[in-house]
């Protein structure tokens, strides 16, 4: 399975141009990986509490 995206570059100078590699970074199904570390760093203090609260 690829997890990095093909996509079109956006900037003026690629109009036109042949599909190359993302130039935002690396993607995984199409969400920025960034997104999901931000994503996963929010929720693990939320499920460790949570965790921690049903555990007691």
């Amino acid at each position: 399975m690829k997890i990095r995206t093909v996509g079109m570059c956006r900037r003026p100078e690629c109009a036109g141009a042949e599909p190359h590699e993302d130039d935002e970074g690396t993607r995984f199904f199409g969400v920025p990986a960034w997104m999901i570390c931000l994503a996963v760093c929010a929720a693990m203090p939320i499920a460790l509490l949570a965790y921690t609260y049903t555990s007691r």
